[in-house]
Protein backbone atom coordinates (compact mmCIF):
# COMPACT_ATOMS: atom_id res chain seq x y z
CA UNK A 1 0.00 0.00 0.00
CA UNK A 2 0.83 3.69 -0.98
CA UNK A 3 1.62 6.57 1.73
CA UNK A 4 -1.14 8.30 2.11
CA UNK A 5 -0.06 11.89 2.69
CA UNK A 6 -1.83 15.12 4.23
CA UNK A 7 -0.84 18.37 4.48
CA UNK A 8 -2.11 21.05 6.97
CA UNK A 9 -0.96 24.67 5.66
CA UNK A 10 -0.92 27.40 7.63
CA UNK A 11 -0.37 31.11 6.85
CA UNK A 12 1.68 32.95 9.80
CA UNK A 13 4.41 32.23 12.27
CA UNK A 14 2.07 33.82 15.03
CA UNK A 15 -1.26 31.61 13.83
CA UNK A 16 0.66 28.29 13.22
CA UNK A 17 2.90 28.50 16.62
CA UNK A 18 -0.46 28.58 18.52
CA UNK A 19 -1.74 25.77 16.56
CA UNK A 20 0.96 23.83 17.39
CA UNK A 21 1.11 24.42 21.39
CA UNK A 22 -2.23 23.15 20.98
CA UNK A 23 -1.55 20.22 19.08
CA UNK A 24 1.37 19.19 21.36
CA UNK A 25 -0.50 19.79 24.58
CA UNK A 26 -1.83 16.53 26.42
CA UNK A 27 -4.71 18.02 27.58
CA UNK A 28 -6.04 20.03 25.05
CA UNK A 29 -5.42 17.15 22.11
CA UNK A 30 -7.28 13.70 22.02
CA UNK A 31 -5.12 10.89 23.53
CA UNK A 32 -5.40 8.96 19.85
CA UNK A 33 -3.22 11.96 18.57
CA UNK A 34 0.68 11.47 19.94
CA UNK A 35 3.40 13.95 19.68
CA UNK A 36 4.96 14.96 16.17
CA UNK A 37 7.72 12.11 15.45
CA UNK A 38 9.65 14.99 14.03
CA UNK A 39 9.86 19.33 15.35
CA UNK A 40 10.68 22.12 14.52
CA UNK A 41 9.84 24.27 17.16
CA UNK A 42 11.05 26.40 17.40
CA UNK A 43 11.90 27.25 13.70
CA UNK A 44 15.71 27.85 13.78
CA UNK A 45 15.98 27.64 9.52
CA UNK A 46 16.94 30.39 7.60
CA UNK A 47 14.07 31.92 6.15
CA UNK A 48 13.18 30.09 3.07
CA UNK A 49 14.18 27.07 4.24
CA UNK A 50 12.06 24.24 3.05
CA UNK A 51 11.13 22.73 5.87
CA UNK A 52 7.59 21.40 7.77
CA UNK A 53 7.09 22.66 11.63
CA UNK A 54 5.95 18.82 12.57
CA UNK A 55 5.68 15.55 10.92
CA UNK A 56 3.71 12.94 12.37
CA UNK A 57 4.74 9.32 10.84
CA UNK A 58 3.38 7.64 13.55
CA UNK A 59 0.05 6.77 11.67
CA UNK A 60 -0.31 3.84 9.45
CA UNK A 61 0.22 4.36 6.00
CA UNK A 62 -0.16 7.84 6.31
CA UNK A 63 2.95 11.05 6.69
CA UNK A 64 1.08 14.17 7.89
CA UNK A 65 3.03 17.51 7.68
CA UNK A 66 2.19 21.08 9.56
CA UNK A 67 3.92 23.58 7.19
CA UNK A 68 3.74 27.36 7.70
CA UNK A 69 3.72 29.75 4.90
CA UNK A 70 5.79 32.52 6.03
CA UNK A 71 8.46 30.36 7.07
CA UNK A 72 9.45 29.16 3.19
CA UNK A 73 8.70 32.00 2.13
CA UNK A 74 12.25 33.18 0.21
CA UNK A 75 12.82 37.01 1.66
CA UNK A 76 12.48 38.70 -1.16
CA UNK A 77 9.10 38.53 -0.67
CA UNK A 78 6.34 40.53 2.09
CA UNK A 79 5.14 37.81 4.41
CA UNK A 80 1.75 38.86 3.11
CA UNK A 81 2.21 38.81 -0.61
CA UNK A 82 0.09 36.29 -2.09
CA UNK A 83 2.32 36.59 -5.40
CA UNK A 84 5.43 35.41 -2.90
CA UNK A 85 2.76 32.63 -0.63
CA UNK A 86 1.86 31.54 -4.82
CA UNK A 87 5.60 31.40 -5.55
CA UNK A 88 7.03 29.40 -2.51
CA UNK A 89 4.14 27.12 -1.58
CA UNK A 90 5.76 24.20 -4.25
CA UNK A 91 8.66 23.54 -1.53
CA UNK A 92 5.97 21.97 0.62
CA UNK A 93 4.04 20.40 -2.34
CA UNK A 94 7.52 18.73 -3.51
CA UNK A 95 8.69 18.62 0.17
CA UNK A 96 8.34 14.08 -0.56
CA UNK A 97 7.34 12.07 -3.77
CA UNK A 98 4.09 11.14 -2.89
CA UNK A 99 1.04 14.02 -4.04
CA UNK A 100 -1.25 14.80 -0.76
CA UNK A 101 -4.19 12.69 -0.54
CA UNK A 102 -5.77 16.21 1.47
CA UNK A 103 -5.06 19.54 2.18
CA UNK A 104 -6.03 21.68 4.41
CA UNK A 105 -5.46 25.55 4.45
CA UNK A 106 -5.33 26.62 8.53
CA UNK A 107 -5.81 30.75 9.22
CA UNK A 108 -7.56 33.14 10.80
CA UNK A 109 -10.32 34.73 9.17
CA UNK A 110 -13.36 37.69 9.56
CA UNK A 111 -17.10 36.17 9.90
CA UNK A 112 -20.28 37.67 10.86
CA UNK A 113 -22.28 38.62 8.16
CA UNK A 114 -25.53 41.24 8.54
CA UNK A 115 -23.99 42.38 12.20
CA UNK A 116 -23.57 38.77 13.38
CA UNK A 117 -20.47 37.74 15.70
CA UNK A 118 -18.44 34.51 15.71
CA UNK A 119 -15.58 35.42 17.02
CA UNK A 120 -14.02 32.46 18.41
CA UNK A 121 -15.29 29.80 16.96
CA UNK A 122 -13.84 27.55 14.08
CA UNK A 123 -15.06 27.27 10.74
CA UNK A 124 -14.43 24.16 8.26
CA UNK A 125 -15.86 24.15 5.04
CA UNK A 126 -14.34 22.71 1.20
CA UNK A 127 -15.18 25.89 -1.29
CA UNK A 128 -13.24 29.06 -2.44
CA UNK A 129 -13.56 32.53 -3.97
CA UNK A 130 -10.77 34.25 -5.05
CA UNK A 131 -11.34 38.07 -5.45
CA UNK A 132 -8.33 40.08 -6.51
CA UNK A 133 -8.30 43.39 -4.55
CA UNK A 134 -5.91 44.52 -6.82
CA UNK A 135 -6.56 43.72 -10.23
CA UNK A 136 -4.71 46.18 -12.11
CA UNK A 137 -1.27 45.49 -10.99
CA UNK A 138 -1.54 48.39 -7.90
CA UNK A 139 0.48 46.23 -5.49
CA UNK A 140 3.91 46.10 -6.39
CA UNK A 141 4.03 43.63 -3.77
CA UNK A 142 1.81 40.99 -4.94
CA UNK A 143 0.68 40.99 -8.47
CA UNK A 144 -0.46 37.52 -8.67
CA UNK A 145 -3.68 36.96 -10.91
CA UNK A 146 -5.26 33.75 -12.52
CA UNK A 147 -8.28 34.55 -14.73
CA UNK A 148 -9.30 30.91 -14.89
CA UNK A 149 -9.65 30.21 -11.24
CA UNK A 150 -10.12 33.89 -9.71
CA UNK A 151 -13.79 35.29 -9.23
CA UNK A 152 -15.17 31.93 -9.62
CA UNK A 153 -16.46 29.26 -6.86
CA UNK A 154 -13.90 26.49 -6.85
CA UNK A 155 -15.52 23.36 -5.65
CA UNK A 156 -13.31 20.37 -3.82
CA UNK A 157 -13.13 17.37 -4.50
CA UNK A 158 -13.24 16.25 -0.89
CA UNK A 159 -15.95 13.63 -0.08
CA UNK A 160 -19.03 15.21 1.68
CA UNK A 161 -18.24 12.23 4.10
CA UNK A 162 -15.60 13.79 5.78
CA UNK A 163 -17.14 16.49 7.41
CA UNK A 164 -19.00 13.42 8.95
CA UNK A 165 -15.97 12.83 11.18
CA UNK A 166 -17.21 16.22 12.79
CA UNK A 167 -19.49 13.93 15.14
CA UNK A 168 -21.12 15.21 17.88
CA UNK A 169 -18.89 13.32 20.32
CA UNK A 170 -16.17 15.21 18.74
CA UNK A 171 -18.04 18.10 18.94
CA UNK A 172 -18.24 18.32 22.50
CA UNK A 173 -14.94 17.60 22.97
CA UNK A 174 -13.56 20.48 20.73
CA UNK A 175 -15.77 22.67 21.76
CA UNK A 176 -14.96 22.52 25.38
CA UNK A 177 -11.91 23.31 25.39
CA UNK A 178 -12.10 26.33 23.09
CA UNK A 179 -10.90 29.52 24.65
CA UNK A 180 -12.85 33.01 24.57
CA UNK A 181 -10.97 36.06 22.40
CA UNK A 182 -10.42 38.68 24.70
CA UNK A 183 -12.22 41.10 22.62
CA UNK A 184 -16.16 41.04 21.45
CA UNK A 185 -16.44 37.51 22.05
CA UNK A 186 -19.30 35.22 20.37
CA UNK A 187 -22.07 34.08 22.51
CA UNK A 188 -21.86 30.97 21.37
CA UNK A 189 -18.47 29.80 20.14
CA UNK A 190 -18.24 25.96 18.67
CA UNK A 191 -17.68 24.54 15.73
CA UNK A 192 -19.29 25.35 11.99
CA UNK A 193 -18.78 22.34 9.86
CA UNK A 194 -20.26 22.38 6.36
CA UNK A 195 -18.78 21.02 2.85
CA UNK A 196 -21.14 23.80 1.50
CA UNK A 197 -19.33 26.81 3.41
CA UNK A 198 -17.19 29.16 0.77
CA UNK A 199 -14.26 30.52 1.90
CA UNK A 200 -13.47 33.93 0.75
CA UNK A 201 -10.17 34.66 0.07
CA UNK A 202 -9.38 38.03 -1.17
CA UNK A 203 -5.86 38.32 -2.59
CA UNK A 204 -3.25 40.89 -3.06
CA UNK A 205 -2.84 42.60 0.26
CA UNK A 206 0.05 43.13 2.18
CA UNK A 207 -1.48 46.92 3.69
CA UNK A 208 -3.62 45.96 6.50
CA UNK A 209 -5.48 49.24 6.20
CA UNK A 210 -7.12 47.05 3.32
CA UNK A 211 -8.74 45.17 5.34
CA UNK A 212 -11.64 48.60 6.06
CA UNK A 213 -13.11 47.53 2.72
CA UNK A 214 -11.24 44.53 1.09
CA UNK A 215 -13.81 41.84 3.12
CA UNK A 216 -16.82 43.60 1.80
CA UNK A 217 -15.47 43.84 -1.63
CA UNK A 218 -14.76 40.27 -1.97
CA UNK A 219 -18.56 39.57 -0.40
CA UNK A 220 -19.96 41.78 -3.35
CA UNK A 221 -17.96 39.74 -5.99
CA UNK A 222 -19.00 36.50 -4.47
CA UNK A 223 -22.85 37.78 -5.02
CA UNK A 224 -22.40 39.04 -8.23
CA UNK A 225 -21.87 35.46 -9.17
CA UNK A 226 -25.08 34.78 -8.30
CA UNK A 227 -23.68 31.95 -5.09
CA UNK A 228 -26.42 30.57 -3.37
CA UNK A 229 -23.66 28.75 -1.02
CA UNK A 230 -23.19 30.05 2.52
CA UNK A 231 -19.88 31.89 3.10
CA UNK A 232 -17.68 30.51 5.91
CA UNK A 233 -15.10 32.68 6.42
CA UNK A 234 -13.39 35.97 4.66
CA UNK A 235 -9.16 36.17 4.97
CA UNK A 236 -6.62 36.22 2.49
CA UNK A 237 -4.30 32.96 2.00
CA UNK A 238 -6.93 29.73 2.21
CA UNK A 239 -7.37 30.57 -1.82
CA UNK A 240 -3.73 30.35 -2.34
CA UNK A 241 -3.55 27.12 -0.76
CA UNK A 242 -6.09 25.78 -3.06
CA UNK A 243 -4.67 26.46 -6.13
CA UNK A 244 -1.88 24.60 -4.85
CA UNK A 245 -2.74 21.10 -6.43
CA UNK A 246 -6.12 19.28 -7.54
CA UNK A 247 -5.67 17.15 -4.16
CA UNK A 248 -8.98 17.38 -1.97
CA UNK A 249 -9.13 20.39 0.00
CA UNK A 250 -10.53 21.54 3.47
CA UNK A 251 -10.51 24.85 5.17
CA UNK A 252 -10.27 25.60 8.94
CA UNK A 253 -10.79 29.34 9.78
CA UNK A 254 -10.42 30.52 13.50
CA UNK A 255 -13.00 33.45 13.80
CA UNK A 256 -10.95 36.91 14.87
CA UNK A 257 -13.29 39.70 13.64
CA UNK A 258 -16.67 40.57 12.63
CA UNK A 259 -17.10 41.26 9.22
CA UNK A 260 -16.13 44.79 8.64
CA UNK A 261 -14.97 45.18 12.38
CA UNK A 262 -11.19 44.37 11.50
CA UNK A 263 -9.81 47.62 13.67
CA UNK A 264 -12.48 47.34 16.50
CA UNK A 265 -12.16 43.72 16.99
CA UNK A 266 -8.30 42.65 16.08
CA UNK A 267 -6.83 45.94 16.53
CA UNK A 268 -9.01 47.07 19.55
CA UNK A 269 -8.04 47.40 23.20
CA UNK A 270 -9.09 46.58 26.43
CA UNK A 271 -10.19 49.52 29.09
CA UNK A 272 -6.62 50.41 30.08
CA UNK A 273 -5.91 51.35 26.39
CA UNK A 274 -3.54 47.92 26.01
CA UNK A 275 -4.20 47.22 22.46
CA UNK A 276 -5.10 43.43 21.92
CA UNK A 277 -4.17 42.61 18.62
CA UNK A 278 -1.68 39.68 19.97
CA UNK A 279 -4.11 38.06 22.44
CA UNK A 280 -7.31 38.27 19.75
CA UNK A 281 -4.67 36.29 17.11
CA UNK A 282 -3.14 34.06 19.24
CA UNK A 283 -6.82 32.36 20.35
CA UNK A 284 -8.26 32.08 17.37
CA UNK A 285 -5.43 30.62 16.27
CA UNK A 286 -4.95 28.47 19.28
CA UNK A 287 -8.84 27.49 18.55
CA UNK A 288 -7.94 26.16 15.29
CA UNK A 289 -5.14 23.89 16.58
CA UNK A 290 -7.64 22.33 19.28
CA UNK A 291 -10.21 21.31 16.42
CA UNK A 292 -7.36 20.27 14.49
CA UNK A 293 -6.19 18.15 16.78
CA UNK A 294 -9.07 16.14 17.33
CA UNK A 295 -9.34 15.84 13.89
CA UNK A 296 -5.73 14.45 12.91
CA UNK A 297 -6.77 10.86 13.96
CA UNK A 298 -9.66 10.89 12.00
CA UNK A 299 -8.05 12.41 8.91
CA UNK A 300 -5.69 9.52 8.77
CA UNK A 301 -8.30 7.18 9.02
CA UNK A 302 -9.90 8.40 6.07
CA UNK A 303 -7.32 8.94 3.84
CA UNK A 304 -6.30 5.34 4.25
CA UNK A 305 -9.99 4.08 3.39
CA UNK A 306 -9.96 5.63 0.66
CA UNK A 307 -12.81 7.53 1.21
CA UNK A 308 -11.73 10.66 -0.68
CA UNK A 309 -12.80 11.02 -4.57
CA UNK A 310 -10.69 11.06 -7.16
CA UNK A 311 -9.93 15.54 -8.15
CA UNK A 312 -12.71 16.49 -10.40
CA UNK A 313 -13.45 19.76 -12.25
CA UNK A 314 -13.43 22.33 -9.69
CA UNK A 315 -14.91 25.10 -11.33
CA UNK A 316 -18.07 26.65 -11.03
CA UNK A 317 -18.67 29.76 -13.21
Amino acid sequence: MSIKRILLIGNKSWEVEPILNALLNVRMRPSGLPDPTHLNYPWTFLPGSPQPRAIWDCFPQVTIELWCIQDIMDTQWNPSSSQGKHACLPKALYYRQEKPDLVVALGTAALGLDGGNNNGCVVMGSNIFIHNFHPNGENIQSQWDDPKDFEKVLHSAVSPDFFQLMDNTTVKAIESRLLKPYLHPSDNIGVMSDKDYIGVSVVNITNYADYKTSDQEGLKALAATGNTLPVGSVETTHGVIRLLCDAPFVFMSGITDREGYFDEDVNGQDANGNVKTEAQNFTAAFNIGVCLGHMIPKMASFVTAKQTKPAQASVTA
